[in-house]
């Protein structure tokens, strides 16, 4: 069983290249925010939406990855005149044993590259900081005892992120995460995943959000497509929605704002696992 356990930790061990579901806002549109209006959540998603972001703002967040109790993930970031820090955490621990754990840091600038009174250009970068500790092994008695500690080190990756604006309604960007290859160990090391993602949003009004997005591995053939809505009830109540395909998911949630905090609350199904549930809360200074 500990086995099985230390196989599945590992295998998630690369969440923060791989999981597009950071911050409740992410969860509950499916993924679907590479492109539309900058915010808090840009923080952990496309840095060129932070060009438009000029306040003092912080965001916490916490769930667990399928509902799984030894999968807990968190995430902590702050933003400010275009600048983020990010901090995100996913360890995996059973019976007061620690199979692995990993931590990501990320400093993130947007920009504006061009702008007229219809038009606008942004580009952002973020740099991470990836460190992994993959615990011990089982040892001779199964328990742990006497394990052999099966390694840790850190990573550095780059991101890069593109996005245009018209008339502050449509929005078309671009998104490739880790594009300098960090590799984990060496020789026969294993590269983390890069991907990237192209957006389309479209705001027919100043209420409601729509949009589409494809996500891809690089060297895998086959995209995901998701689609979200977001929509604001009123100044306080926001609803969101969406789907993805290949596989097929489903995700909803909402955010209740008071007066600078915003609470927020999201949900994504999987196709075989149990519902993720992921709540966050932001404040602005």
């Amino acid at each position: 069983m500990r086995i099985l356990l230390l196989f599945f930790s590992i295998t998630f061990s690369q969440v923060f290249s791989t999981y597009d579901y950071v911050g409740s806002r992410a969860t509950a549109m499916s993924g679907s925010i590479t492109s539309g209006p900058g915010g808090i959540w840009s923080i952990f998603h496309n840095p060129a939406q932070l060009a438009e972001v000029s306040e003092f703002e912080i965001v916490s967040g916490h769930c667990q990855i399928y509902n799984l109790s030894f999968l807990p993930y968190s995430n902590f970031g702050l933003v400010y005149n275009g600048w983020a820090i990010n901090f995100e955490k996913l360890s995996t621990k059973i019976n007061s044993i620690n199979l692995s754990s990993e931590s990501a840091f990320g400093i993130s600038k947007g920009f504006t590259v061009y702008k007229d009174r219809q038009s606008i250009i942004q580009a952002g970068l973020r740099f991470n900081l990836y460190q992994y500790d993959l615990g011990d092994s089982a040892g001779p008695e199964g328990d742990g005892t006497l394990g052999i500690n099966l390694g840790q080190g850190t990573l550095k990756g780059l991101d890069i992120g593109f996005q245009g604006v018209l008339n502050k309604k449509y929005y078309i960007a671009y998104y490739l995460e880790n594009i300098n290859s960090p590799t984990v160990g060496t020789d026969f090391g294993s590269d983390l995943p890069k991907s990237f993602s192209i957006g389309i949003s479209y705001m027919p009004y100043e209420d409601l959000l729509t949009s589409f997005e494809l996500n891809q591995l690089f060297s895998h053939s086959e995209s995901e497509m998701r689609f979200g809505i977001e929509y604001y009830l009123n100044e306080s109540f926001v609803i969101r929605n969406g789907i993805q395909i290949n596989p097929n998911r489903y995700s909803t949630g909402f955010s209740y704002v008071m007066s600078s905090i915003e609470l927020s609350y999201g949900l994504i199904t999987h196709h075989v696992l149990p519902i993720t549930h992921q709540i966050s809360i932001s404040m602005k200074l």
